[in-house]
């Protein structure tokens, strides 16, 4: 308990002594985002990748020593925060080497926190401080989103984890709009879910995106049932602004460091253009957006989930 609480102090000191270059103007990555494979058992209905992986080049899959060699670079750069996405990131392979591997890497290089995304359907890493799993609606929602059996694929390795820190994320589309809350009561219940996160989906495909009214009418239901303790892990300064649309000019994309599979970075968010910024669904953008700004209630929030050590 003793080393423990050390660490976390140690931790929370170095986030302090980051915020306070970020006063001064030295802009340092914190997060440290790996897009590791673009390759996906699903074909999501909100997803655009795997329409788009025929022309995106070679290689859609990060080798391990580009991996290595980028985590430690972005460490050097001050990011501390390491999350794996896809794709699906527990497919990623490198000849006998998985996912386990990466996130041990991790561990060893020295960042804080690691997690990753997943759609539930494959094995659950335990390794991880972090998971978060899609969870898009009750069983007949999730499944026209996904593919049928994926929900209860996803509740069955649920029960099989006894890890203590999955969250559920929701990604909000016409499709779904009308099961928030049926979506929030199902994490709510769920034993293994720690909490739920919920986004827009941020166009492309625009035939399912939200008007603005109907992500406002969303956000009041979201609202709502935070009120009432359902445990929805947006930040409330966050999720108010979830109706502001276009986050081009407030989003702090040095904030977080995204490596793609080839080993390039793009700053901030692969989906970065004028289209996709001006209907930007994400509410990760506001929540560095609020930390950066040294808003307390935000950092309090979602450091202790999100940021330092969890074990």
């Amino acid at each position: 308990m003793k080393n423990s609480n050390l660490k976390k102090n140690s931790e929370l000191l170095y986030y302090s002594f980051w915020f306070i270059q970020n006063v001064f103007g030295i802009k340092k990555p914190l997060i440290n985002t790996m897009v590791i494979l673009y390759d996906c058992n699903l074909n999501c209905k909100h997803c655009n990748i795997a329409d788009k992986l025929k022309n995106i080049p070679e290689p859609h899959t990060m080798s391990y020593a580009t991996a290595k060699g980028k985590m430690i670079e972005m460490y050097k750069k001050g990011a501390r925060v390491c999350y794996f996405e896809g794709g699906e990131t527990t497919l990623w392979k490198d000849k006998d080497r998985d996912l386990s591997n990466l996130i041990n890497l991790a561990k060893e290089i020295g960042y804080f926190t690691i997690g990753y995304t997943t759609n539930g359907t494959n094995v659950i890493f335990e390794q991880s401080d972090v998971i978060s799993v899609s969870l898009d609606g009750p069983e007949d929602i999730h499944d026209k989103i996904r593919t049928k059996g994926v929900f209860n694929t996803l509740m069955n390795n649920l029960k099989k984890t006894n890890h203590k820190n999955i969250f559920a994320n929701m990604t909000i589309s016409k499709i779904n709009i009308d099961y928030i809350e049926e979506t929030v009561k199902i994490a709510s219940e769920n034993k293994a879910i720690a909490g739920i996160m919920l986004n827009f989906i941020t166009p492309p495909p625009d035939d399912i995106a939200l008007t603005k009214e109907e992500k406002i009418i969303a956000i009041k239901k979201i609202k709502e049932l935070k009120k009432k303790s359902y445990p929805i892990l947006n930040s409330s300064k966050a999720l108010e602004n979830l109706k502001n649309e276009n986050w081009q000019k407030k989003c702090p994309f040095w904030m977080s460091a995204f490596v793609l599979p080839d080993g390039s970075e793009v700053g901030g968010c692969p989906m970065k253009s004028d289209v996709s910024c001006r209907n930007c669904g994400f509410d990760a953008p506001r929540e560095y957006y609020f930390i950066s700004k040294g808003f307390l209630p935000t950092i309090f929030e979602l450091t202790k989930r999100f940021a330092l050590s969890m074990k």
